[in-house]
């Protein structure tokens, strides 16, 4: 994917900018109105306290003023300490600038493998920023192996939410066929979208391809771009059906009966808030055997459950409202086919609460310490059954997980890592 390994490296850590403000403590809004003022003085005044008492988003404030020093000496170890015990009660913008600082190397030692691990933390809190630096990370190989799957996977989330260069790295990928199937239409539809904040090297992109498109793939393409809105999954397209006539038939002679109706639910408390979800859908990384299931409070929408099977990842909210819902991922074998309690070590969980924002977690459980497998069995393959109850319990939140679900067809572009 080497036209994607070329971008520069994304940095957003602007010192006045908003990101997940929190203001439970006295003297951060005061803090952050000094800061939009380039008032630094006061900004230390008013922020430090508040940091001191534990309030996250002053802690973070404070790390960057001593980063870029503002307020304070530049002191990249002060820096470093602030903005760790901002990630440590995940603040989300914390978490990427930590990413970025082991990236670069800037008052650390660089390490690619933690600055992916401080990504992906934020990342599955829904950051834009995280998620294409995620992408990037697969693409280039830093920190992980490259992955073109997995990058594209990032990138598509990052667009989602309207993030342009990932919108742009994907109009790239389609161009040229790299992490997905080679298509112009596509490839002119994700410029196009990109273009929109007028940016003249995407539109360049987007004129340069449109002169390899027929009058009817243009068309096509622009309407795929115009119909578009952030928030919604990026466009694709249906893909040629090949079978004939006579090959669909008997396909279907040999057809297997229909699965069993998938059957879930998750129920218990997220960090004291009730929940019941009883309605699921499921995504299954084949390269892993990794499985990941979401359930959620309300039916999930065919169009929402198709683009989950490919992409593993479930929108916190929905039509501008915050949904109750619990992800989990895991590997229901260890990395191999057949599934069993003893294989699940570990388990990915992250949630949302529609009535308090607070009690969304994002962990990595270690069993038997904070779950248990009561059941797991059937086999991680596509079409295959799995049938599983999982509880467990961490801080304030507790959980049981059940479920009897046929694994889809389609392949996940992303997944948990499984030992083999």
């Amino acid at each position: 994917m080497q036209p994607l390994l070329q971008r520069t490296f994304l940095v957003i850590a602007s010192i006045a900018a908003a990101a997940h403000i929190r203001l439970a403590c006295a003297g951060v809004p005061e803090g952050l109105d000094a800061l939009r003022r380039n008032d630094f003085a006061t900004a230390a005044k008013e922020l430090r306290p508040a940091a001191e008492r534990g309030d996250p988003e002053a802690q973070y404030r404070v790390g960057l003023m001593y980063e870029f020093g503002k307020g304070y000496p530049k002191d990249m170890k002060q820096a470093l300490a602030w903005l760790r015990q901002a990630a440590g009660q995940g603040h989300v913008a914390a978490e990427v600038e930590l990413g970025v600082l082991y990236r670069t190397g800037d008052g650390v030692p660089q390490d690619d493998a933690q600055a992916v691990s401080w990504f992906t933390k934020a990342a599955g809190q829904g950051s834009a920023t995280a998620q294409y630096n995620v992408g990037l990370m697969y693409a280039k190989g830093a920190g992980v192996k490259v992955d073109n799957a997995q990058a594209i996977a990032w990138f598509r989330k990052a667009a989602d939410q309207g993030f342009t260069l990932a919108q742009f790295k994907l109009g790239v990928a389609y161009e040229n066929g790299e992490g997905v199937t080679r298509d112009p239409v596509l490839a002119y539809a994700h410029y196009a979208i990109a273009a929109r904040a007028n940016n003249a090297e995407y539109a360049s992109y987007r004129d340069d391809v449109a002169k390899s498109l027929t009058p009817a793939q243009l068309r096509e393409g622009q309407a795929l771009a115009a119909s578009w809105q952030a928030g919604q999954p990026m466009p694709v397209r249906a893909p040629a059906q090949l079978a004939s006539a006579k090959g669909a038939s008997a396909a279907a002679a040999k057809a297997p009966a229909a699965p069993a109706a998938d059957q879930c639910s998750a129920s218990g408390a997220l960090e004291g808030e009730r929940f019941s979800a009883t309605h699921c859908a499921v995504a299954l990384y084949p390269d892993q055997r990794s499985v990941t299931l979401w359930f959620n409070e309300e039916p999930i929408e065919p169009a929402e459950m198709k683009a989950f099977q490919t992409s593993a990842y479930a929108d916190a909210a929905k039509g501008g409202k915050q949904r109750t819902l619990v992800q989990v991922m895991l590997c229901p074998g260890g990395g191999s086919a057949s599934a069993s309690p003893a294989a699940v070590r570990t388990l990915d969980f992250n949630s949302n609460h529609a009535k308090s924002a607070l009690a969304g977690v994002q962990w990595s459980l270690e069993a038997p310490a904070d779950f248990r497998v009561e059941k797991m069995e059937g086999s991680v393959e596509p079409g295959g059954r799995l049938t599983a109850r999982i509880v467990g319990a961490h801080a304030k939140t507790a959980f049981a997980l059940d479920f009897d679900v046929t694994l889809p067809s389609t392949e996940a572009a992303a997944g948990m890592t499984c030992g083999k």
